[in-house]
């Protein structure tokens, strides 16, 4: 079984910055060509050397997959058979058909309002972003192969007259507030995920009216996003899995509705590719297509094997997948576990651009925590460098803080740290974020339990982007803390709680991958005691 192996000729590697077809836009494209280019223009390049590091490290992932699928048993696998089975019977059994749930994505979003402020833009291939890195990219340049989460250096070797226009996010909060509220007339619990995307429970809205989803084609947001010269579209299915593939479907002036009855849904899954799924990312992907999986059909047929080779979560995932099966009630109600916003720009060493850039993180951030009534003991600074190496940093406090200042204090001390271990060196960035998380209620006595309802319909006038939630655990409690180190000074309102409690919690200084970690330092200078003394 070929795996890609790690050969420096680069057909291995070249699977994972390779052109992604699946995307709208890219049908019919001359991938062979447009690879060439790709490989050509970012060989030796540092984006290159760390897409090779991954690929290195997926291709270890699906060694160890092949070499334990080989020592599998007849007798393990008539087991599974059976448990997959049993599974299957069980999610047949409450399978429901009765929602009508609706995707709503506007299509190609930023490069929309983009051209809306820049008439001149519409017929011209144009991307928004950098050179260092895309967000997105209009048809025209789709036809080139240039795409979102493209560095925007190689999106020019495929398309010399490619116009890069920078991020603007003040400016599309301001649009998606507006389609927010049409969405609102739909469903008033409607579940934003970004700036342009969102899931709606119509069930309700078609009962009361009488009008079924062949209707929603001339719907409001169709009139709305003329008017914006934006393309708002729809998929509507039975549940949320399937309505995000079928908004999909018709790109990039089309709509589309999955019939709610089980044969049309096993129709429709079946030849999908499996990459076409939310929660299946290019090295699941790969992992998968080793094993001779590329449809949703096979997953069906290789399910024993999966759920020996898989965990438990993921395996469970591609079975709801091979069913058609999906969420059927948008969840309006849980547990928020932290809340951040980050940034992704060129090169930045200088240190006053470095920390003008935290102290306006922390302040967007506070922002979204006041409006929301939160507070949180634990500030992460998230940070990539030029080689695209992730680090996170933390520090957990005594009490909760939600304060721009307060953050910022904590946060500008981790970043001193950072730019300290590369001295005499400077810190070369080209991402910086800022967590919270630890949450506390408001009277700062008891872990929070809030509602989602509140922070939806916020979302109605306020976007949530690009703060984002995240389910991110917390850093443990009670943890011991190293030799040498001073215990920090607790919240004046938790003095009598804090006698007596173990020492504050240590953990390692960095955590890696690409997302947000866990971690502490020292207590920042302006929150020991002898500042807040003086203040």
């Amino acid at each position: 079984m070929e795996t890609g192996g790690t050969s420096s000729s680069g057909e291995g590697f070249l699977s994972r910055m390779a052109l992604n077809d699946n995307k709208a836009g890219m049908e019919g494209l001359d991938r062979d060509k447009i690879n060439k280019i790709i490989m050509k223009s970012s060989k030796g390049s540092r984006f290159y050397e760390n897409e090779m590091k991954k690929e290195q490290q997926v291709n270890q992932r699906i060694e160890r997959m092949m070499l334990q699928k080989a020592h599998i048993t007849e007798q393990q696998l008539s087991k599974a058979q059976t448990q997959v089975e049993k599974m299957t019977f069980d999610l047949e059994s409450v399978r429901d058909l009765s929602r009508v749930i609706v995707h709503v994505d506007m299509d190609a979003f930023y490069a929309a309002v983009e051209t809306r402020d820049c008439p001149d833009l519409k017929d011209k291939p144009m991307a928004v972003g950098s050179m260092s890195m895309l967000t997105t990219s209009n048809y025209h340049a789709r036809k080139f192969g240039v795409r979102a989460a493209m560095p925007g250096f190689i999106a020019k070797k495929l398309c010399p007259n490619l116009v890069i226009v920078p991020t603007d996010f003040d400016k599309y909060r301001a649009v998606s507030t507006e389609v927010r509220e049409i969405f609102a007339d739909y469903d008033p619990h409607f579940l934003p995920m970004s700036l342009d995307e969102a899931y709606l429970d119509i069930s309700e809205h078609l009962e009361q009216r009488r009008v079924w989803p062949e209707a929603l084609r001339s719907h409001p947001c169709n009139t709305f996003a003329m008017g914006l010269l934006l393309i708002i579209l729809l998929g509507i299915a039975p549940n949320m899995m399937l309505a995000k593939v079928c908004s999909d479907k018709n790109k990039p002036n089309g709509q589309y509705r999955l019939p709610s009855n089980r044969q049309a849904v096993m129709v429709f899954i079946q030849d999908l590719p499996v990459r076409k799924v939310s929660g299946i990312g290019k090295v699941t992907e790969k992992m998968l297509g080793a094993l001779g999986i590329t449809s949703c059909i096979h997953l069906g047929q290789e399910m024993a094997l999966l759920a020996l080779l898989f965990s438990e979560t993921s395996w469970h995932h591609f079975l709801d997948i091979s069913l058609g099966l999906g969420s059927t009630h948008i969840e309006r109600d849980g547990e928020r576990k932290s809340m951040s916003t980050e940034r992704t720009f060129g090169e930045m060493s200088a240190l006053e651009e470095q920390f003008s850039l935290c102290r306006q993180l922390c302040q967007d951030l506070a922002q979204e925590l006041q409006k929301e009534a939160l507070k949180g003991k634990t500030v992460t600074l998230k940070l990539k460098n030029v080689n695209f190496e992730v680090k996170t940093r933390a520090w957990t406090l005594p009490c909760a803080v939600a304060a721009s200042d307060k953050l910022f204090a904590v946060a500008k001390d981790l970043l001193t740290t950072e730019i300290d271990n590369v001295s005499p060196q400077p810190l070369r960035l080209r991402l910086m974020g800022i967590r919270v998380s630890s949450f506390v209620s408001a009277d700062d006595k008891k872990p929070l339990q809030k509602s989602i309802v509140g922070f939806l319909q916020q979302g109605r006038a306020d976007s949530s982007s690009p703060t984002q939630i995240s389910s991110h655990k917390p850093v443990k409690e009670h943890q011991p803390k190293p030799p040498g180190q001073t215990q920090p000074f607790p919240c004046p309102s938790l003095v009598q709680q804090s006698q007596g409690q173990e020492d504050h919690p240590w953990v390692p200084s960095w955590g890696g991958g690409e997302d947000w970690g866990a971690a502490a330092v020292l207590l920042p200078e302006s929150l020991r005691p002898e500042a807040a003394a003086a203040s």
